[in-house]
Parts: structure tokens; C-alpha cells; sequence
């Protein structure tokens, strides 16, 4: 099975925005990343273009960390904080996708972020596509995630109290070192490079800078 990664793309309601900020950064991505499976976390928030102010991912070393024992007990039984949280979160995107594609090993601190809300389906030439694109100067990793069928739950506590999230089919996800770099790759993506790596149908092109990562072997217990 291929490596696998939970998308989360979202805005905040008015008035939240101090609670998620704390939730996030002092209990939800140590909770997260210590659980089986799952090998690090990054949340980013927008710069330019897309159409939510936070993208959020989760690599596990498969799709099914996100269906684990472990995962599902969390995701319904909310802590009083993710409680509160969950309560702040509008337009909400998650999906649990499988990494189908990827070049290049170094995360970077902006991400250009092509998500597929329409359809995906992989042509033979995405993988040169990605390699192309990693080999380019100021572009660390390239990734093609496509949605991984029957992980994503939409009935556990948490999902109930978000009243809804969107699905989408996957996304290509390119780390840039600079700004510069990651505003020269947005630029390339145009509808006919989609076209040539499968992805048909509605798209939303965001770029999104950094703002905390955790990986596994520095959770404390881990």
C-alpha cells in the first residue's frame, strides 16, 4: 500500500481564531502525530490565492492510520478543547488521500497547493511531471495524492460537530524554498499542466507558508 496522508484545508470563524491557534500548537498535532502510524504533521497558512486561510496534512506511513483502533477513539472522543474547536472550523476540506506520486525528500517552508476538487486520474506521465517539476531550482518535493476509497470517516463525534466537510479527489502539493520559487511554480500550474498529470474538472491553486511541523522521532515519547 502506498504511503498514505490526511488533507485538511479550512477558515475560522470569528473569534476562534485565538482558541485554534493555542488547541493547534500546545495539545491537537502532538495528539495526532503520537498516535500508531502516523509520521508528522504541518500546518500552513495562506498567502496568495486557494480558498480557505489554513492547509493542514498528516503523512502516515499508510491510509489505514487513519482508520486505526487508536484514531477512531480519538476522533470520538473529543477532548474539551478539540470540542471547542471543532465548533470554529468553517468551510472545512479533509479528505485521506494516498500519496500516488512523489520526487524529491526535503520538506520546505512554502507549499504551492493544486487541489482537485473535480476528478483525478493519473496519466502515465505524472511521474516525470513530478520530476521535472522537484528538479527545478527552488522546488525540495513534489507530490501527487490521490483519494484513498472508504478511509475518509464522516461519522465519528468530531466530524458531527464540523456539521459537514467537503471531499476532494486529491491535490499536487509542491515545498519551495523561497516565496519567489513557489510563486514560479503557481504560475506554471496552468489548466493545461493539470491536464497532463490527470487532474480534470474544478481546481483551487493556493500558496501556503509554513507555520509549525512536527515529525514522530521528535514527540516526546514517540
Amino acid at each position: 500500500m502506498k504511503p498514505g496522508v490526511l488533507g485538511i484545508w479550512n477558515d475560522v470563524a470569528s473569534g476562534g481564531f485565538a482558541h485554534l491557534e493555542k488547541w493547534y500548537t500546545r495539545e491537537h498535532i502532538f495528539e495526532r502525530v503520537g498516535l500508531p502510524g502516523f509520521l508528522s504533521g504541518r500546518r500552513y497558512e495562506l498567502i496568495s490565492g486557494g480558498d480557505t486561510r489554513f492547509f493542514t496534512f498528516y503523512e502516515a506511513g499508510d491510509p489505514s492510520a487513519f482508520t486505526s483502533p487508536a484514531y477512531l477513539e480519538r476522533l470520538n472522543d473529543p477532548t474539551p478543547w478539540t470540542t471547542e474547536a471543532m465548533s470554529h472550523f468553517r468551510n472545512m476540506v479533509r479528505t485521506v488521500c494516498e500519496v500516488h506520486a512523489s520526487a524529491g525528500q526535503v520538506s520546505g517552508p512554502y507549499a504551492v497547493v493544486l487541489r482537485a476538487d473535480g476528478d483525478i486520474k493519473p496519466a502515465p506521465a505524472a511521474g516525470a511531471f513530478l520530476e521535472d517539476l522537484a528538479a527545478q531550482e527552488g522546488v525540495l518535493r513534489a507530490q501527487l495524492w490521490t483519494v484513498a476509497p472508504g478511509f475518509t470517516r464522516s461519522d465519528t463525534a468530531e466530524a458531527k460537530l464540523r456539521r459537514g466537510d467537503k471531499l476532494v479527489a486529491g491535490a499536487l502539493v509542491v515545498e519551495c524554498v523561497r516565496l519567489d520559487d513557489a510563486e514560479r511554480v503557481a504560475e506554471s500550474l496552468t489548466p493545461e499542466a493539470a491536464a497532463a498529470i490527470g487532474i480534470s474538472g474544478p481546481v483551487v491553486l493556493g500558496t501556503y507558508g509554513l507555520l509549525c511541523i512536527l515529525e514522530k522521532r521528535a514527540h516526546p515519547g514517540a
